[in-house]
């Protein structure tokens, strides 16, 4: 039964980054964007790239799968809060179809670097269009923002970055958010929306209307913010969806892995982390400016 089970998951990783990685070839090769770089010059260049790629990207679909049952198992006494932790709460929110389980990596390694307060926030796929969740994703920071007594940071992978952009667009969600980082995210839609299962997916659309409604929001400057995003993301495509043109952020390109790799890749966290605590220890100048200047 279990090795059924892990069969039947390997199987579906294949498929799934089979095909997305053919698109993704042909779309390079049509579209080609300024981080496929030199590697991309030649057939042969392109081949081993996107092999290694579709490697990562099995087995990262693979864990994905197989820890998604648990993203449904909840703390009976619900997260608990460490007021003497001086790192500020870290709301993560994921990408399209998964859940909290999606964080599990992430959770232990910014554990293991002091952030002892996270919330992974789970949200429903179907039941809600876009705009309610940015709606209560907003409600998710205001909770975490008032049990912690200041500022929270902001990390969505793939559509979690896109909600994060339209919950900072209210200004009262936006003084409560220290930083916000955007992993993976479509923020030009996505050729491969057309496949995608229920009208939220679809509603990704590259060039559609709710990338061009986000893109018309209002941007807070005050809130430092970074992109990252993989030259080999074969989830977002043309790549150069990958990339924001809003003004006030900071585009950050990650190792060339896969779309859902970005999850379960350390130095990928480390860029989200160094931005982190430069967002955190400007906070505090600021603080100290004001401080200074009563």
């Amino acid at each position: 039964m279990l090795q059924t089970f892990i069969l039947c998951i390997l199987a579906a990783g294949t498929v799934i980054s089979g095909i997305s990685y053919t698109l993704y070839w042909r779309s390079a090769l049509r579209d080609p964007h300024h981080s496929h770089g030199t590697a991309f010059s030649s057939g042969s260049g392109l081949f081993f790239c996107v092999l290694r790629a579709f490697m990562g990207s099995v087995f990262s679909q693979f864990f994905i799968y197989a820890s998604y049952p648990l993203g449904f198992l909840k703390p009976r006494r619900g997260p608990k809060f460490r007021p003497d932790c001086e790192k500020p709460t870290v709301v993560l929110v994921h990408g399209l179809y998964h859940n909290a389980s999606a964080w599990y990596v992430y959770s232990w390694m910014l554990r293991r670097q002091g952030y002892a307060n996270i919330v992974c926030w789970s949200y429903n796929t179907v039941k809600y269009d876009f705009w309610e969740l940015a709606e209560q994703l907003r409600g998710v920071v205001a909770r975490a923002s008032e049990t912690s007594g200041g500022q929270v940071a902001l990390m969505g992978h793939s559509l979690g970055g896109l909600l994060a952009r339209a919950a900072v667009a209210d200004p009262d969600c936006a003084s409560r958010v220290l930083a916000l980082v955007a992993l993976g995210s479509p923020h030009g839609g996505s050729t491969l929306a057309g496949l995608a299962l229920g009208r939220l997916g679809r509603s990704l659309a590259h060039g559609g209307e709710l990338v061009r409604r986000l893109a018309a929001l209002p941007c807070p400057r005050a809130v430092p913010k970074l992109n990252i995003y993989s030259p080999l993301d074969n989830m977002v495509l043309p790549t150069g969806s990958l990339e924001i043109g809003q003004p006030g952020w900071v585009q950050a390109e990650t190792a060339p892995i896969s779309h859902v790799s970005m999850l379960y890749h350390p130095p990928t966290l480390r860029l989200a982390l160094d931005f982190m605590e430069e967002a955190t220890g400007c906070a505090a100048c600021r603080g100290e400016e004001a401080l200074a200047g009563a």
